[in-house]
This record gives structure tokens, C-alpha cells and sequence, in this order.
């Protein structure tokens, strides 16, 4: 069975794809923002805003970590809809 085209030649496959990729990176988004308002409350509880220093909240830098690592997803994710999309990557346009 042959995949359908739209009239730019995009395979309706892709397009689903697409649009899972795009809910998921709303979704991450939105953990993004949770998480940093956790590290915030973190900082503020232990009235330490320098990562640098041992005094910094455990909590804190773990989720800081993960919040990296969440950002890192999100930018893969980004460029892997790009891709399908047939445009840039989108860090590439925000350079």
C-alpha cells in the first residue's frame, strides 16, 4: 500500500509523526516550566541562588540536571521535526 501525498508531496505518515513530535514537545515544555519554578522554590527555601556553592540545595541541582537533560530532548526533538518538515533546524533559526 502506498503512503498518501498532499499536494507539497508530504506523506500523511510524516505529517502524523509530525504532530505526535509537536505534542510532545509541548509537553516537555510545559515539564520545563514546572521544573523550573521547583528549582526556584528550592533556591528559595535554602536561600542559595549560586549553583556553584556547596551550599546549594541537592534537590536544586538534581533538577536542574534533569531539567538539561529535558532541554537537550527538546532540541532533538526540535531538529527531528525539522527534518521531517523539510525546514532548518529550529536552533539554527534562533542563532
Amino acid at each position: 500500500m502506498k503512503h498518501q501525498r498532499d499536494a507539497n508531496g508530504a506523506s500523511n505518515v510524516g505529517l502524523g509523526e509530525a504532530a505526535q513530535i509537536t505534542a510532545l514537545i509541548i509537553d516537555l515544555r510545559r515539564a520545563d516550566h514546572l521544573m523550573e519554578g521547583d528549582i526556584a522554590r528550592e533556591e528559595k527555601e535554602a536561600g542559595v541562588f549560586d549553583f556553584s556553592s556547596a551550599a546549594y540545595p541537592i534537590m536544586g541541582r538534581i533538577l536542574r540536571m534533569r531539567r538539561n537533560k529535558l532541554g537537550n530532548t527538546i532540541a532533538s526533538l526540535e531538529g527531528r521535526l525539522a527534518s521531517l518538515l523539510g525546514e532548518r533546524p529550529i536552533q539554527a533559526i534562533r542563532s
